[in-house]
C-alpha cells in the first residue's frame, strides 16, 4: 500500500521578510569578497512544490467493504484475544474482550459537544446571510447646488470666542468650555492660555456658589436663607416676630444695612454679633481664584464661520498646564454633547450624513463572505468528524466484546502496547475487500475527473494519507454536495466514489477528506519573490548550471502566493541550486558553492 505523509512542503517566508528588509536598507548580501564563489542555495531551502490551492477537497464517512479494523480507544484495556495471525473467522465470531472507563456522561458529554457545534454552525450561516445581504461602500458626490435662503446666523470675526455661560466650567467632560474657532485661526498656546482663564474665572465663580450654598444650608434656621428662599416681603410672615428682634431688630435694618448694601442676600447680617457660620467672605467680589492645571474644552469650526453654519469641527480635548507653563492634550469624543453655546432652535446642523452603506467595499465584502464560507465549511466537518466520533465511542458502550462482522483471515495483529503507540488497528479482518469513501466534485472539474483517476485520502484520526482510485462518477447533482465539496457555493456538484485497498489502516465510520487536482490548476513550483527577478517585463533568476557556473536563466510565471511567493510554471525544477540575485559577484558564469540557508542571513 502506498503511503503518504500527510504533511505538505509550505515554507514560512521568514527568509523572504528578511531579505526584503535587506534590500530596501540599501544592504547587498554578496557571497564573499571578489573571485570566490558565489553561493548557491537548493531550491528546497527557498520554494515549495505544493501549494493546497492547487487541489480541490472533498469529504466523507468510510465504509468497509468486506474488511474490518480493530481499533483501541484510550479508554479501553483489553483482557483477552482469541484470535491469531492468520486464522479464519466467521461473521459472529467473538474476536477479543476488554475493559472500558467510558462512562455514559462521557458519552453524554461527546453528543453536547455535537450540539453545540451545531449551534455554532446555525450561528455562522445567520452570519453569512447578514454578510450577503450587505452593501457595498459608496461614498456620494456632495451637491454643487447650495441651500437658498439659508439662516446660517452670525459671522465669527475675532480669531476665537469662548462659550460665556459659567456653569460650563470646563471641570468635566459634560461641563467642557466650547471654544468657536474661526478657520483660519491655529489652535495654539495663546488658544490654550485664553481657554484656561475662562475655565479658572468659571470654576472661580462656581466655587464661590458651593461655598455661599453650604454655609447657608449647614443652618436651617439662618436667617440668612430667607432673601433667597422669599421675597423680602414675605420676611414678616414666615419669620415670628419673636425671633426677629434677638438677632437682627428690624428697626435697625434701615440704619445699619442700607437697600445698596445687596438686601437681597442677607438684610440681616448688618449686626456685629460674632457668627462664624453665617458670616459671608471677607470680600465677596473678590473670592479666592481657584487655580485650574487642567480643563476640558470643545473646538468647533463652522462652514463659512457662520454660527449656523455646519460643524466641521467639533472634536474634544482634556488640556493640561504643564509645570513649565507649556500645555499638553488629550482627545476625548464630544460626539454626544450638545452646543450650548445656541439656543435649541438654533442647532447648527452637524456634517452630513452620508449613507456609506456596509462601510466596506466590494472586494472587502468578498472576504468576509469567502472568509465566512470556510469558516461554516470547518465547522461542516467538525460536525462529521464528532458525529463519527459518537458513534464509534457509542459501540464501546456495550458488552465488552468485539464481534467480526465479515467472513475472512486475521491479516495483522499487534500487542496492545503497539496498537496504543502506534495509532494503528490492534487486528484487521479481510475477506479480500476495501473501503470506500463518496466526495462530491464541483461541475466546474468534473470534466478533469475521470474513473480510474487517483486521490488522496487523507485520515484526520491517524493523520495517514492513502492513495485511492475513482471507482464511480454520479450522472445526478446533489443538494449537499457544496458542504462535502469545499468548493464554490453557487456551483453544481456531482457525488464521486472512491476505494481504498484494504491495507489502509482505515476505520469504519470515521471521516476523511479526500484531495484531487483541480481543473484550472497547473503543475507548477513556487519560489520565494527574493530570489526572482524582473525587468523589462520579463522574469529570471540566477541558477547554478551543468558546468557548476552562474547562469541567468529566464522563468515563466503564474500566480502570487500571500505576497511572498511566485509559481514558476517554466525554467526551473526542484533540483536546482539558486542564488540570492544581488551583489557584485552575482553575474552569468561566475562559479558556485552549495551552501546552507543560514549562511544567506548570518
Amino acid at each position: 500500500m502506498k503511503r503518504k505523509s500527510k504533511l505538505k512542503k509550505i515554507l514560512i517566508p521568514t527568509v523572504a521578510l528578511i531579505l526584503v528588509a535587506a534590500i530596501g536598507a540599501g544592504i547587498y548580501l554578496s557571497s564573499g569578497t571578489s573571485g570566490e564563489p558565489v553561493n548557491v542555495f537548493s531550491f528546497n531551502y527557498i520554494g515549495m512544490t505544493e501549494y493546497w490551492g492547487d487541489s480541490q477537497e472533498s469529504s466523507g464517512y468510510v465504509q468497509a467493504d468486506n474488511v474490518q479494523t480493530v481499533f483501541l480507544s484510550n479508554t479501553q484495556t483489553v483482557t483477552e484475544i482469541l484470535v491469531s495471525m492468520g486464522d479464519s473467522v466467521k461473521k459472529g465470531d467473538v474476536l477479543m474482550s476488554f475493559d472500558t472507563t467510558l462512562s455514559d456522561l462521557a458519552l453524554e458529554r461527546k453528543r453536547l459537544d455535537v450540539e453545540k457545534l451545531k449551534l455554532q454552525l446555525e450561528d455562522a450561516k445567520a452570519e453569512l446571510k447578514r454578510i450577503k445581504g450587505m452593501r457595498p461602500m459608496v461614498i456620494p458626490k456632495p451637491s454643487e447646488k447650495p441651500e437658498e435662503d439659508a439662516n446660517l446666523g452670525v459671522a465669527l470675526t475675532d480669531p476665537y470666542k469662548i462659550s460665556t455661560q459659567s456653569k460650563y466650567d470646563g471641570s468635566s467632560k459634560e461641563k467642557a468650555l466650547i471654544c468657536w474657532i474661526h478657520s483660519d485661526t491655529a489652535i495654539d498656546e495663546g488658544v490654550f492660555r485664553a481657554v484656561l482663564e475662562q475655565a479658572e474665572a468659571f470654576q472661580t465663580i462656581n466655587a464661590a456658589k458651593e461655598d455661599s450654598s453650604s454655609s447657608s444650608g449647614s443652618s436651617p434656621e439662618n436667617p440668612t436663607d430667607m432673601p433667597t428662599e422669599a421675597p423680602p416681603t414675605e420676611a414678616p410672615t414666615e419669620a415670628p416676630p419673636t425671633e426677629a428682634p434677638t438677632e437682627a431688630p428690624p428697626t435697625d435694618v434701615p440704619t445699619e444695612a442700607p437697600p445698596t448694601d445687596a438686601p437681597t442676600e442677607a438684610p440681616t447680617e448688618a449686626p456685629d454679633e460674632p457668627d462664624d457660620e453665617t458670616e459671608p467672605p471677607e470680600d465677596p467680589t473678590e473670592p479666592e481664584k481657584v487655580e485650574v492645571d487642567k480643563f476640558y474644552v470643545v473646538f468647533k469650526i463652522t462652514e463659512g464661520n457662520m454660527s449656523l453654519g455646519t460643524r466641521t469641527l467639533w472634536q474634544g480635548m482634556l488640556v493640561s498646564k504643564n509645570s513649565n507653563g507649556s500645555f499638553g492634550f488629550k482627545f476625548f469624543d464630544a460626539y454626544m454633547l450638545p452646543d450650548h453655546t445656541l439656543a435649541a432652535n438654533e442647532q447648527a446642523p452637524d456634517a452630513p450624513q452620508i449613507d456609506f452603506g456596509s462601510g466596506f467595499t466590494a472586494s472587502q465584502i468578498a472576504e468576509m463572505r469567502s472568509q465566512q464560507e470556510k469558516t461554516i465549511k470547518d465547522l461542516e466537518f467538525s460536525i462529521k468528524m464528532a458525529e463519527a466520533e459518537y458513534k464509534i465511542m457509542q459501540t464501546e458502550v456495550s458488552d465488552g466484546k468485539v464481534y467480526a462482522e465479515v467472513d475472512g483471515v486475521v491479516v495483522s495483529l499487534l500487542t496492545e502496547e503497539e496498537a496504543q503507540m502506534t495509532g494503528q488497528p490492534l487486528m484487521k479482518i479481510s475477506g479480500g475487500g476495501g473501503f470506500y469513501v463518496e466526495g462530491f466534485i464541483s461541475e466546474l472539474d468534473r470534466d478533469t475527473m475521470a474513473v480510474g483517476s487517483e486521490v488522496s485520502v487523507n485520515d484526520w484520526r491517524s493523520g495517514m494519507m492513502y492513495t485511492g482510485t475513482i471507482e464511480h462518477i454520479g450522472d445526478y447533482p446533489n443538494s449537499n454536495g457544496y458542504w462535502n465539496g469545499m468548493g464554490n457555493p453557487t456551483a453544481t456538484y456531482y457525488p464521486f466514489t472512491v476505494f481504498v485497498p484494504d491495507d489502509a489502516d482505515l476505520q469504519s465510520g470515521s471521516y476523511v477528506s479526500i484531495m484531487y487536482s483541480a481543473g484550472s490548476s497547473e503543475n507548477g513550483i513556487y519560489l520565494e519573490n527574493p530570489f526572482l527577478r524582473t525587468e523589462g517585463g520579463k522574469s529570471y533568476v540566477y541558477v547554478r548550471g551543468e558546468d557548476g557556473n552562474l547562469e541567468q536563466r529566464y522563468v515563466t510565471t503564474g500566480k502570487s502566493l500571500w505576497g511572498s511567493y511566485t509559481e514558476i510554471l517554466e525554467g526551473i525544477s526542484p533540483e536546482d541550486f539558486l542564488a540570492f540575485p544581488y551583489g557584485t559577484e552575482v553575474k552569468p558564469g561566475a562559479p558556485t558553492v552549495e551552501a546552507e540557508i543560514r549562511e544567506l542571513y548570518e
